[in-house]
């Protein structure tokens, strides 16, 4: 029994000096960078840099919509504010920082017609090149020259850029898409920058707003945030989609207003919760959401009478049905013998 424990502690002993060893000659070659979890724990890392508090994190962050919905007007928008240290969505404060938009799919004409609409000012640290030979270069000399100074790069779009890189005839499609968006990402991270990608989605719709994004899975896989716009055509209303590797998820309602895309609600959280009011609405009917509404207006709670004398056209009767209807969907509460209140 004791040789037994003087064995497995021998191998102990062994596998630690061997694993000792292994690390050692890594490191000396500079073969990899293998860290123990204890030395791992004890490191202290500086917070999170953020574009746009809790939207755009460090990175590259992909900003995916249909054709003609105005995604270059919020990534102009974006920029502008951005550089003057200004008001992202109408709402959000952002740190001013260096600026490069190449804008590939507009000239210096319009580019300066929605400038003028946007209501911009003159601003130092925002620039835009609308033809290039070599963007790769061009982002690598702005990261360079504005080094330590966390620069942002917008491309508008993804598509013109893939142009510039000749196929392979041995890589698949992700294999491609992955190494393009890939190269692009270690860029800006290198230079501790940011990088923002305007990209088409696909025509077909889908239940999960990651897969609309369009091309293989290798340009969602190898982006660090993905945003994307959904807006019917001819609405002004929107739902902005988040998921990233570091920035917080969410869905958020957005207004185009001349323009101009704007945060509903003044701030994330109401602008979150617009959009589970809005869901909540389409599923009830006009009477309902009348209901819904004035309850919601009244966080002390309300009687059916005061529903009946408010609304006009609805009895007692049918005002306390409808409260029980919305009570049992979980969209308001009953908080005493005939009284209803909001969900806290």
């Amino acid at each position: 029994m004791g040789r037994g424990i003087e064995f497995n502690t021998k191998n102990k002993v062994d596998a630690d000096a061997l694993l000792e060893n292994i690390a050692v000659q890594a490191q000396a070659t500079q073969r990899n960078d293998m860290i123990s979890a204890d030395e791992l724990l004890s490191m202290e890392f500086e917070p999170l840099e953020f574009v746009v508090d809790g939207v755009i994190a460090t990175g590259l962050t992909l900003l995916v919509a249909a054709p003609k919905i105005g995604k270059s007007w919020m990534a102009l928008d974006l920029a502008y504010q951005v550089a003057r240290g200004g008001k992202a969505f109408g709402v959000i404060p952002v740190q001013p920082r260096p600026v490069l938009y190449f804008a590939l799919e507009d000239g210096q004409r319009r580019l300066n017609a929605r400038m003028r609409k946007l209501g911009c000012c003159k601003t130092a640290g925002l620039y835009f090149i609308t033809k290039t030979s070599d963007i790769d270069a061009d982002i690598d000399d702005f990261m360079k020259i504005h080094e330590k100074r966390h620069p942002l790069v917008i491309v508008d779009t993804l598509q013109k850029y893939r142009e510039t890189k000749p196929a392979s005839r041995s890589d698949s499609a992700y294999e491609r898409d992955y190494a393009i968006v890939g190269g692009l990402q270690r860029r800006v991270l290198e230079a501790e920058g940011s990088l923002l990608i305007l990209h088409h989605d696909r025509k077909a719709g889908s239940g999960d707003f990651v897969e609309s994004v369009s091309g293989s899975n290798g340009i969602a896989d190898s982006a660090d945030t993905i945003i994307t716009i959904n807006r019917p055509r001819v609405a002004a209303d929107a739902v902005l989609s988040v998921t990233s590797r570091d920035a917080m998820e969410g869905e958020y309602a957005v207004r185009f207003d001349d323009g101009r895309w704007v945060l509903e609600g003044g701030d994330l959280e109401a602008a979150a919760q617009a959009v589970v009011q809005a869901r909540v609405h389409a599923r009830n009917g006009d009477r309902a959401n009348d209901i819904l509404d004035f309850v919601t207006q009244h966080p002390n709670g309300v009687r059916p009478y005061e529903v009946s004398e408010t609304l006009g056209d609805i009895s007692p009767k049918d005002a306390s049905k409808y409260l029980r209807r919305l009570t049992e969907r979980g969209l308001i509460a009953n908080t005493a013998r005939g009284v209803y209140a909001p969900v806290a």
